[in-house]
């Protein structure tokens, strides 16, 4: 079947043109690189145009709302063209696993602890699965896994890991993707099968946490207990804890991952694969232990080993260390992972084809680049909302740059802000670079009375301000509150800031959002020792390739924020980027928002 033939919707142009593209590339064994906005449709022009090519699908994801999504459109796939396709979460243990004593731990550290649990059976769910015969639906949400599980006591996470080997399209996060290890402990396979890379926009980020680790003085003084528990010699641990001792301060420090080594095992007086061979087989001793004594399985030594086995076996020049204080006063080394093609390439590789997409990717040249894909085709597409409805207006004669930054400034950003606001109908959303900032802003607009304060609400141009949450559960509350009264005459701003909880992932839809102001460009603190050592690695790696992801990394989080504004062919949504460096760098803005070009605002 062709993919529209699959396509569960009447396709604008742009989803036809997509899907063409798409169903090219995947047949051809080739990689595509696509931007196109929020709401475009990109999970079920993506699937339907995988789907037509018989083979298995592997999709990435961040969130487990994107899961959700993914496992809907495949539902309306299968209703629209009477096909059974089968899809299943290949979600982590903390969203599948019935047993308390695992759930909560550390993606691998659950995989060894609940080995463990099972091989002394200690753990009451089935997890030998060969031949059960349940009559499960062919799209298996985590909910249905879980419900089952409870029903029958067999374990959701192994019903997942069963079902995904026969499944057309397994749904699996990231970490999953990019670390071999846990590939080959959950038996997913890439080999020969279509990649999809959804919200790749932080697919380099992830790639690189997953590649890195830390060693801490909490995770050497806890694996010291350990072996005082089970009694072996802490010795080694104990010369880390002085090397870390003697290293790291509140000042911070980098040595690259080839001086580490060296420190490493100098510090050790052995080899570090000495070492690891000699205590890898007390690593189940002590978890065995634990679960003797009713504790949670945990074993703070295999953490402090994976970090000396990633020293000992990555590829140190790609890596640096960095010695520091970590939030909680404890002295920590960062064992940091500089390029994010030594996660992506390899699965990349070992795919028959692959699709990565996101809102932002722009420039596309530069971020295939840093990925380490440029050989892959690259697609934009225009936004699937009626281009009248977008219009992106630009201030150039306020900047947030640091030199610029002052009290006048922020009272410049309320008094034009104050009065564009006046022109915008319904819900508005702010975003600042940092929370301070905000704050400062709030406390100047108020003194300078572009803010009224009506009782304990405070109020700009009219509409009701409604401030982003700091936990989960306290922003779900205020924005639910916000969403409503941006809905009314009157209408609400929201306050929040770049790279937070409502600047992705979050959509805002119709009169929740007429309006979006960015206040400046959230660029990452240069002076961060790892920033300064991603920018140096990738400026030696080209020239001026440093400097580039710098900037792009900021714009890339400005874009997301815009991204919130649109989500359907009839949206509208206006953006006012509220910096002049949006007017000098305009390569670096998603095409969809520059639809109709760039207005200047003069008041």
């Amino acid at each position: 079947m062709k993919s529209l033939d699959l396509f569960p919707y009447a396709p604008y142009p742009e989803q036809l043109r997509f899907m063409k593209d798409a169903e090219s590339v995947l047949h051809e064994g080739g990689v595509l690189v696509v931007e196109a906005c929020n709401g475009f449709g990109k999970t079920a022009c993506a699937l339907s145009s995988a789907l037509s090519t018989g083979r298995k699908i592997i999709y990435a994801t961040r969130t487990h709302e994107q899961v959700r999504q993914v496992l809907h459109e495949i539902q309306q796939i299968n209703r629209k063209a009477g096909t059974e396709f089968s899809a299943v979460a290949l979600a982590s243990r903390q969203n599948l696993c019935l047993n308390d004593a695992c759930k909560r731990l550390p993606i691998s550290e659950a995989i060894e602890a609940c080995r463990v649990l099972r091989k002394t059976h200690r753990c009451p769910y089935r997890t030998d699965l060969a031949g059960l015969n349940l009559p499960l639906p062919s799209v298996l949400s985590v909910e249905k896994m879980i419900q089952y599980g409870k029903e029958n006591s067999i374990c959701p996470y192994f019903l997942s890991r069963e079902v995904a080997r026969e499944s057309r399209v397994v749904v699996a996060p990231y970490q999953y993707i990019f670390n071999e290890n846990i590939r080959v402990k959950v038996g997913l396979s890439i080999d020969g099968n279509i990649l999809i890379f959804d919200e790749a926009h932080n697919a380099d980020k992830i790639g690189q946490e997953v590649l890195s680790d830390s060693l801490s003085e909490r995770g050497l003084n806890n694996a010291i207990k350990e072996l005082e528990l089970v009694e072996y010699s802490p010795d080694f641990l104990e010369r880390l804890l002085e090397y870390l001792d003697k290293n790291a301060s509140a000042d911070p420090s980098l040595k690259s991952g080839s001086e580490l080594f060296t420190d490493l095992e100098k510090a050790l007086g052995e080899s570090i694969s000495s070492i690891v061979n000699l205590y890898a087989p007390i690593i189940d001793e002590i978890r065995e232990y634990k679960i003797s004594e009713g504790r949670v399985p945990v074993c703070y030594l295999n953490g402090i080993l994976n970090f000396l086995l990633l020293v000992e076996s990555g590829e140190r020049e790609s890596y640096v260390a960095i010695y520091r204080m970590s939030k909680s006063g404890m002295k920590v080394i960062e064992y940091r992972c500089l390029d994010p093609s030594l996660a992506i390439r390899p699965v990349i590789e070992k795919a028959h084809s692959a699709l990565i997409m996101s809102g932002t990717l722009s420039p596309m040249d530069y971020f295939t680049e840093i990925l380490g894909l440029s050989e892959a085709e690259c697609r934009t597409y225009s936004a699937i909302a009626k281009p009248k409805n977008i219009r992106t207006y630009v201030d150039t004669s306020v900047s947030t740059r640091f030199r610029e930054r002052s009290e006048e400034m922020l009272r410049a950003y309320g008094e034009r802000i104050s009065k564009l606001i006046k022109n915008v109908p319904n819900g508005v959303l702010i975003f600042f670079p940092q929370r301070e900032m905000m704050k400062q802003a709030l406390d100047i607009w108020l003194r300078n009375g572009f803010i009224e304060k009506r009782g304990d609400r405070l109020f700009l141009s009219g509409k009701r301000i409604f401030e982003e949450g700091r936990s989960v559960r306290e922003n779900a509350r205020i924005v639910d509150e916000y969403k409503r009264a941006a809905k009314t005459k009157e209408g609400a701003i929201l306050l929040a800031v770049f790279r937070g909880r409502n600047s992705e992932g979050s959509n805002f839809p119709y009169e929740e959002a007429r309006g979006i102001f960015n206040i400046g460009l959230p660029y990452a603190d240069y002076k961060d020792p790892v920033v300064k050592a991603q920018i140096e690695y990738l400026n030696k790696r080209k020239p001026g390739l440093g400097n580039l992801w710098y900037v792009m990394d900021a714009f890339r989080a400005a874009n997301q924020a815009l991204g919130r504004g649109i989500r359907h062919r009839d949206d509208w949504c206006h953006f006012f980027l509220m910096d002049k460096r949006y007017a000098s760098h305009r390569r670096f803005i998603s095409s969809w928002i520059l639809i109709n070009g760039m207005e200047r605002i003069r008041l």
